[in-house]
């Protein structure tokens, strides 16, 4: 199924978005023009209505007063109201009906009959002639007048009663158009951030997720599936990302091992030396003494040989595991024996003066990697050793600890007793490329390496030292009890 970018969503909620602006103009245009109209026109009606007073008001003088500038007064002014009713009769169509209109320009001209027929009632009485007219006297003529000039001035009254009627159905329309378009904008564009948040949004809690995973040292990758291209795309680059991590820090660890391997090849061939030197001495004299009858001693000789091999076959082993490029692998091991072996490797590196004590139940187990734990233990012991520089105690010890009724969890402790590390350094200690050796005699990637192996068990690593007291190295790991294996206990007061 064919599926939208975000940036097309993007594009076709713009466009609505800028649609739906336009037709809100546009009404908005077309009523306001209208408005505009109908102002105009009302301008009109008000300039009919007013001139249809005035109108009236010198009629009422001439009824009055009956001068002759009063009727010529109100012949001017009834001109004008019906210029105003042929110029704007168009526009009095859209206000009135048709009928109507035919209506008030019959009263117009009615009026002024009437006005002209009163005019000449009144110049006969004054000369003395009687009025030649329609029979009508002069109450019935004022009576008609009033009756034509009220209707003119009801007309103006209704007409301009119905601009400013409409002129406010229009405005009404206009505020509700403004109301509903900025409610469809408010709509559409909560709906579009919406949906587009939604989505993003998702992806990005996704994103989180598996970064927090691949922050613990579980390198996993992401299932891409379907959704928008940007978005496949993004977690395409992020699993090639991961994969470029899982490389780097194999190779990383691999590094440090093979560093470590370097560091230790002395130390190992220098006890591989002691046992293949005995095995030598006891094959010479065993050759010596091979006529001899005395069976006993020949069979200490062996013995003597066998033994010894055997010691430089567990060393070479213990080399070879330690060196071998292995998966991830978690098995339960004891750990006085991993710890042994791992001093097996780096006691040929220490002075005679260095005291390595180990103290461990002999059946405290572990669940680990065994291979990336004995490159923890061996940078720990190393770097004990390189703090007493040549002559003092190294001491490794472990005990279980526990908040229920299993063994939840093993602390491993591993002591000595050098200058320890200043307090502005033990913050840092932990971070890559941070070493406190001098230049060429560490990379500042063991104990970044260290931390980052006992976290991919589940465990944490802390450090406590004291200038001229040494330093003490702590490891929780979890232990055999899978319901609970990482619980908050009480630590010993030596780690607060």
């Amino acid at each position: 199924m064919f599926q939208l970018g975000i940036r097309k969503k993007i594009t076709y909620g713009f466009y609505l978005l800028l649609l739906l602006m336009m037709g809100s103009a546009v009404l908005t245009y077309g009523i306001v023009k209208r408005v505009e109209e109908q102002v105009a026109f009302g301008e009109v009606v008000e300039d009919f209505f007013n001139t249809t007073l005035e109108l009236r008001r010198f009629e009422k003088n001439y009824f009055l007063y009956r001068q002759e500038k009063d009727f010529q007064e109100n012949q001017l002014y009834w001109q004008k109201v019906r210029e105003l009713f042929a110029n704007n009769a168009a526009a009095l169509r859209l206000t009135v009906s048709a009928l109507e209109l035919e209506q008030l320009g019959r009263v117009i001209e009615a009026y002024n009959g009437n006005m002209a027929q009163l005019h000449a009632h009144y110049l006969g009485i004054v000369q003395g002639v009687k009025y030649p007219g329609s029979g009508q006297t002069q109450e019935q003529l004022e009576e008609q007048l009033r009756s034509t000039g009220k209707e003119l001035t009801e007309f103006g009254e209704k007409t301009r009663e119905a601009v400013k009627n409409k002129i406010t159905t229009l405005l009404k329309t206009t505020r509700k158009i403004l109301l509903v378009s900025m409610a469809c904008l408010f709509v559409s564009a909560l709906s579009i951030a919406a949906l587009l948040g939604r989505k993003v949004m998702s992806s990005l809690k996704i994103l989180e997720g598996y970064t927090k995973r691949i922050s613990q040292g579980d390198f996993v990758e992401i299932g891409v599936g379907e959704g928008e291209p940007e978005i496949r795309s993004l977690l395409t680059a992020f699993n090639r990302m991961t994969k470029e991590l899982r490389m780097r820090q194999h190779q990383l660890v691999q590094s440090e091992k093979l560093a470590a391997l370097g560091t230790l090849l002395s130390g190992v061939a220098h006890e591989l030396n002691n046992p293949l030197s005995n095995i030598s001495t006891s094959a010479q004299i065993l050759g010596e003494e091979i006529a001899e009858d005395d069976v006993e001693f020949k069979k200490n000789l062996i013995g003597q040989i066998e033994i010894q091999a055997d010691k430089a076959r567990d060393i070479v082993r213990t080399l070879l595991e330690f060196s071998r490029i292995k998966e991830f692998h978690k098995e339960k091991l004891l750990l006085k024996k991993l710890v042994e072996e791992t001093i097996l490797l780096i006691r040929g590196h220490a002075s005679t003066e260095v005291v390595i004590a180990v103290d461990i139940p002999e059946d405290l187990t572990i669940i680990v990697d065994k291979q990336r734990m004995q490159q923890v233990l061996l940078n720990l012991i190393k770097n004990g050793i390189d703090a007493v520089q040549g002559h003092g105690h190294l001491w490794i010890s472990a005990l279980g600890t526990g908040c229920g009724t299993g063994l939840d969890e093993v602390e491993i402790l591993i002591e000595d007793d050098g200058p320890g590390i200043e307090a502005e350094h033990v913050k840092r200690i932990f971070d890559p490329f941070f070493t406190t050796k001098d230049v060429g005699k560490g990379s500042g990637l063991g104990l970044f390496i260290v931390h980052d192996i006992i976290e991919w068990h589940g465990g944490a690593i802390t450090v406590d030292s004291r200038p001229g007291l040494g330093t003490t190295f702590i490891i929780w790991l979890p232990g055999n009890c899978p319901a609970a294996p990482h619980l908050l206990c009480l630590r010993p007061a030596h780690v607060q």
